[in-house]
């Protein structure tokens, strides 16, 4: 996560790492929890079992579930590393990072789209083909 996101300016210590990595994984599964039972329901032990398809030689599950990860965290750590000076600069750099962890969590919530795509079928059992889908009441 570390070489991949950009976070603090090496300011972040391994223990804030792990504990934002940890917490990248629980919000993972929370988010997936539907989709991770019928996937399993299904027979598919692992993400690797989930699709064969690839990018770069990585199982496409499985990269997608790094990203979820890698972005959760990435928020957690941009909304935890804030500036404790009152000035106006430091206020202004506390939106900046507020404004960069909604970023990280916008991605991570389009990874988690992307990964319950797979496998995903409508009620007649057609596979689905979209992501940004609507309901109108």
């Amino acid at each position: 996560v570390r070489q991949r996101i950009r976070i603090g300016e090496g300011a972040v210590s391994d223990e804030r790492l792990i504990a934002a990595i940890e917490g990248g994984i629980l919000s993972g599964l929370r988010a997936l929890a539907d989709w991770r039972s019928a996937r399993a329901l299904e027979g598919a032990a692992s993400l690797a079992e989930v699709t064969d398809e690839t990018i770069n030689n990585t199982n496409q599950a499985e990269l997608l579930w790094r990203r979820v990860v890698t972005f959760y965290a990435a928020a957690e750590l941009a909304d935890m590393h804030v500036d404790v000076s009152a000035t106006d600069e430091a206020i202004d750099r506390d939106e900046e990072k507020r404004d960069t962890a909604d970023v990280y969590r916008r991605k991570a919530y389009d990874a988690v789209a992307d990964l319950r795509l797979i496998g995903a079928v409508d009620d007649a059992q057609r596979a689905v083909a979209t992501r940004n889908r609507i309901e109108l009441i």
